[in-house]
């Protein structure tokens, strides 16, 4: 399951590339323009970084901005920085072998629906979101 953080890490990604590439926003900023709490901005911000996807500066006339160009980030990358491998069902992934694994007939379609999804995550990126925002405004 996709969490809220990985959805809000999204958005974040989103929201700086919907901006000019000099443009500078604070985590208050953020939150208050997409309707995330501040605490979770700032939570997100240092994994966010890590990835190597923004860069920010400390002080009055600091924040945060994008350190790449937003094409290069897709939705599967940030979901799994932040939630780890993506998965449709537990019974793809599980350490635990299944006593059903040689004769189920859920397993194909869930493998199948797996490779989709994925596709999916990964066709998609933070600026065809930006893009979305900026026809928001």
């Amino acid at each position: 399951m996709i969490t809220k953080k990985a959805e809000y890490a999204i958005i974040i990604l989103a929201e700086l590339a919907s901006h000019s590439e000099d443009t500078v926003l604070t985590s208050r900023e953020i939150a208050a323009s997409r309707s995330i709490p501040v605490n979770l901005v700032i939570q997100l911000m240092p994994l966010l970084h890590e990835a190597g996807w923004t860069t920010g500066t400390r002080g009055p006339s600091g924040g945060i901005k994008l350190a790449v160009d937003p094409e290069s980030i897709t939705l599967r990358q940030v979901i799994e920085k932040v939630d780890g491998t993506i998965g449709i069902t537990r019974c793809l992934f599980s350490s635990k072998p299944c006593g059903n694994k040689s004769h189920c007939s859920l397993r194909d379609i869930w493998l199948k629906a797996q490779k989709r999804m994925l596709s999916v995550l990964e066709d998609a990126s933070i600026k065809d979101l930006a893009e979305a925002l900026t026809g928001d405004r």
